[in-house]
């Protein structure tokens, strides 16, 4: 009897390509006046630069600038600088408005920062912050873009043979029975994460008593004392490509009906898990998430 053996082999150096990626973001524009504009980027990035146009106001008074400048995708941060005006508009505005320079920090689910103004010059004017909350549009920003050429077909294999996972690995399956695991104190989950991103849903899925959760990936708060209500909060965020992540649930109060409790979905692309975590004020559950290559 014949066995194969699939081999794929990734070249870093040689074999691996940057593919450019078209990205749009939908945001706002606030000025220190109190006012406030719609802002939108539109940006093709390569091997982490950017380049693009950004327009601000509204399409009928729509204002375009060349942008350049670079995307961190492991700290999820974009900075970028208007460099030239291709047309404005006039406005009636309290601000001062001349090329912005933006410094954009990813957290909380929401991509937002600095957007320092000034003239060619170097003329100081109004500064602001630009905000962007599209979780899907700010995902595709620091998603890999990166492609693979190179792929090699032959040997033999038994069939037998079968894969040692590092962490207890928990089958698509197993959700798809809409299966619920706990987790509190002394009680962790682990999962082997598949794409890119981490999304999660937390809500309150008993009766609402004011619960007050805070939200930590290895270390770094992404929900930040957080009451938890009936509805879904949805954050969204990127996940390195190496290592054993941390997730961290946090429980700040005890509401008025104790254990301080939540429920979670975590979504690993078409994958999902449910959580429910328990705990007394100060402790935290944990489940870890190791990234497959």
């Amino acid at each position: 009897m014949r066995y194969y053996l699939l081999i794929a082999i990734l070249i870093c150096c040689g074999g691996a390509y940057a593919q450019s990626a078209k990205v749009t973001l939908h945001g706002t524009l606030v000025m220190s006046t109190g006012e406030e504009f719609p802002y939108r980027i539109e940006l093709t990035e390569a091997n982490n630069i950017i380049t693009g146009y950004a327009y601000t106001f509204d399409e009928r008074d729509e204002a375009q600038s060349v942008i350049k400048g670079k995307v961190d995708k492991q700290n999820r941060k974009l900075t970028f600088k208007e460099t030239e005006i291709v047309k404005s508009t006039n406005v009636v505005t309290k601000a001062f408005m001349c090329m912005v320079q933006a410094s954009l920090e990813y957290r909380n689910s929401q991509l937002s920062g600095t957007a320092n103004s000034k003239q060619l010059d170097n003329t100081a004017c109004t500064p602001g912050t630009i905000t962007f909350s599209n979780v899907r549009e700010i995902e595709e920003l620091f998603s890999s873009h990166d492609k693979y050429d190179v792929e090699i077909r032959m040997g033999e294999k038994k069939k037998e043979e079968t894969p040692v996972a590092v962490l207890e690995a928990i089958p698509v399956a197993a959700n798809q029975a809409n299966v619920t695991d706990k987790i509190t104190v002394g009680v962790e989950k682990s999962f082997m994460w598949y794409s890119d991103s981490v999304v999660l849903d937390v809500w309150d899925g008993s009766t609402f008593d004011g619960d007050i959760v805070s939200i930590l990936f290895d270390g770094k708060p992404v929900l930040n004392k957080y009451v938890i209500q009936k509805e879904k909060k949805r954050i969204s965020f990127f996940l390195p490509l190496t290592g054993i992540h941390t997730l961290a649930i946090v429980a700040e109060n005890e509401g008025t009906d104790p254990p301080n409790t939540a429920t979670l979905t975590l979504y690993d692309g078409t994958a999902h898990y449910n959580i429910i975590s328990y705990n007394k004020k100060g402790s935290q559950s944990v489940i870890k998430i190791k990234k497959e290559k």
